[in-house]
């Protein structure tokens, strides 16, 4: 099906009217006043551009809706050239090319007006399937600025009601700070700095005297920032710095990240970034831009001011010694910072240190083997063998191994190295189990057991005598298997029979070795479209009175299947 066409060629005066008011950002011209707001009520922001998550930068805004259902708007002219369905990630999303070589992103969405929403659901139909990925071309689908295109939720992996927008470079997929397009957004709150981290960065490096991260709370005062209690810093050798930061905005409380900071010492600029632009190839790099292993074991997510040898961001402007300053005994030094939000909102902190005249070699303690994060790396001991591909790690490390013997699993328990440690390639674990129990070598995978005990399928295909499966974490590894099917529950009372008068059928299904793998909904053995809301377990059907007969009784199969193939099936008849 084809959306109309609603687009109309905008005249040459005018466009060079709207480039001619642009602002430039890193080698890129951001037009301002060419795009209208995705919304028509004032914008705040539950997160912004670049901020810090989990293995990713953030990727556009999150703008608060407090409640699904609210308008979202083409914010120009285009077409649109991407329409996206999971059940995690974006949800439900759309995606429209504007001619001015940009592409607008919009998340998370609940439904699409009427005929997006029928061209969606006709697809579905055709395809069997609720989750997809569909390109269009250029004519299939024109919008005007101004129009309606979807409706906002909670679909995907949202944490709540609200809307993800983005800008991105259509050429190269490169998402761009929204808030540089001149969006109408209050702000006139600066940045702030709550902690202050030094690095010892090798074993002749000290901080008053340790060779450890050492964390130094912050205070206001002054109009400017400064370390609590004024504590002594007496510094030595190869030190870098970091800073827990966040930025706040007009109107909501929400923890917001920064846009850009720079560390000069004693006047000299040292380092610098800006968040104004990254591409999806080097944002699991973020692992390496923060300390991965406070984001891991405290959950805080802080930005360093120097950079490991094999970070690849293209966010830094300035990195002399990758940030990493040399401090001399006996010298003073004077360490400025400035954060700032993309509004200009300014934050300084400064502190004074000392070079320490006390010199010492620490110890690295015991581990295994260096390994070189240039090269490729192999591990091999008993039952256990790894495989890491070049570039694995941000910088080379002192590896450490050990083992346990433990009862619940099917092989000994492997501690490979830390999982406070990140790792950027996929690398290959293979794992021999004690035993073997007999026909079931499919349903044989590789766990990892977090912190928490809990554990998480990594997968795994038993082959040659070993469980091989590829991972991008540290941590400890086991065989284990599953046999259990996954469990469908439902939400609907099919006791009654008679459905008339109800809008949906809904279930919970939840697998809690493996995972959940696919889904299937069928009345009268013909598929229909059941939705899948990951996060909260839950799976529906809307009840579709053109392609479900009302008024007729009707023969319900759900099918369930978890990663290993283990399948469960609900069946009932009911009468709508």
């Amino acid at each position: 099906m084809k959306i109309p066409r609603t687009y109309t060629i905008i005249p040459l005066l005018l466009l060079f009217f709207l480039f001619s008011k642009q602002i430039y950002a890193q080698d890129k011209i951001f037009p301002q006043n060419y795009f209208r707001s995705p919304v028509n009520f004032d914008i705040t922001l539950a997160g912004n551009f670049a901020e810090l998550r989990n293995n990713h930068f953030h990727s556009g805004i999150d703008i608060r809706t407090f409640t699904t259902g609210k308008k979202v708007y083409a914010i120009a002219d285009g077409f649109i050239s991407r329409i996206k369905i999971s059940a995690g990630g974006y949800g439900k999303a759309i995606y429209i090319d504007h001619p001015n070589g940009y592409t607008s992103v919009f998340a998370h969405l609940d439904h699409f007006t009427p005929d997006i929403e029928e061209f969606v659901k006709s697809y579905q139909y055709q395809n069997n399937t609720f989750e997809f990925d569909l390109a269009l071309k250029k004519d299939e689908m024109l919008v005007k600025k101004g129009t309606v295109l979807a409706f906002s939720g909670n679909t995907g992996s949202s944490a709540g009601p609200h809307l993800h927008f983005e800008i991105r470079d259509t050429k190269s997929e490169h998402p761009l700070n929204p808030l540089l397009f001149g969006f109408k957004i209050k702000d006139t709150t600066p940045p702030k700095i709550f902690k202050f981290y030094i690095y010892p960065l090798d074993s002749a490096s000290n901080i008053n005297g340790l060779n450890s991260r050492q964390a130094f709370p912050v205070t206001y005062y002054n109009k400017a920032y400064h370390l609590k209690s004024d504590p002594e810093l007496k510094l030595l050798g190869n030190i870098g710095f970091a800073l827990e930061v966040n930025d706040y905005m007009d109107n909501t409380w929400a923890k917001c990240g920064i846009y850009d900071l720079e560390m000069t010492i004693n006047d000299t600029l040292i380092s610098s970034f800006s968040l104004k632009e990254f591409s999806f190839d080097e944002s699991l790099y973020v692992n390496s831009h923060m300390d991965y292993e406070l984001n891991v074991s405290q959950n805080k997510r802080i930005h360093k001011t120097f950079k490991e040898p094999n970070d690849k961001l293209s966010i830094y402007s300035k990195m002399k010694n990758n940030g990493i300053f040399h401090f001399k005994k006996s010298v003073s030094y004077k360490i400025d910072f400035r954060v700032s939000d993309a509004n200009m909102n300014e934050s300084n902190l400064r502190v004074y240190a000392k070079g320490n005249e006390t010199e010492k070699i620490f110890s690295t303690g015991a581990f295994e083997t260096l390994m070189n994060y240039e090269k490729e790396n192999f591990f091999v001991r008993k039952n256990i063998e790894l495989e890491f591909p070049k570039n694995s790690f941000y910088s080379s490390i002192p590896f450490t191994y050990s083992v346990e013997k433990d009862s619940s699993y099917l092989s000994d328990i492997h501690s490979i190295h830390s999982e406070n440690t990140p790792v950027h390639n996929y690398y290959t674990i293979s794992i021999k189990p004690k035993y073997l129990p007999k026909e079931k070598s499919d349903k044989l995978y590789i766990a990892r057991i977090n912190k928490d005990g809990e554990t998480v399928n990594e997968g795994g295909v038993y082959f040659d005598s070993s469980v091989k499966t590829k991972s991008r974490y540290f941590g400890k590894f086991a065989v284990a298997i599953d046999t259990i099917p996954p469990l469908i529950k439902p939400k609907t009372n099919f006791e009654l029979k008679s459905l008339r008068g109800q809008e949906s059928i809904r279930f919970t299904i939840s697998d809690n070795l493996t995972g959940i793998k696919s889904y299937e909904g069928l009345i009268n053995e013909k598929w229909v479209l059941f939705e899948y809301d990951a996060k909260n377990d839950l799976l529906f059907y809307v009840f579709d009175s053109k392609r479900l007969p009302p008024n007729k009784n009707h023969q319900l199969k759900v099918k369930v299947t978890d990663q290993v193939g283990n399948q469960e099936t609900f069946t009932t008849d009911f009468t709508w």
